[in-house]
């Protein structure tokens, strides 16, 4: 049985769908034994873009084109995830700092 260069590529890409899924997985388990927000804020940023690069390879994998149009939707989304969990991580540390300013 003769594989073709068509299914060498697909056989790849699955083992890249694979390898991600793990990736995927080892970001979670980061997360929560993190001790400090920033460190699950960057997981949290890493998963978005690692779900991203799933998709993109989904899309070339299934040939539907329609989903680098969600990959699309979801960067930008995650975008404004992350920037808003920043704004709220900075504006608590700021309001904390005040506070013990005010204490002394």
């Amino acid at each position: 049985m003769e594989l073709t260069i068509q299914q060498c590529y697909d056989y790849l890409f699955w083992g890249v769908l694979v390898a991600l899924a793990l990736c995927v997985v080892a970001v979670l388990i980061y997360i929560l034994k993190a001790h400090l927000t920033v460190d699950r804020i960057i997981g949290i940023n890493l998963i978005g873009t690692l779900v991203v690069i799933i998709i993109c390879v989904l899309t070339h994998l299934l040939g539907e084109d329609y989903l680098a149009d969600i990959a699309i939707i979801y960067v930008v989304m995650s975008f404004i995830a992350v920037m808003m969990l920043c704004r709220i991580y900075i504006d608590l540390y700021d309001r904390r700092r005040k506070e013990k300013q005010h204490d002394r």
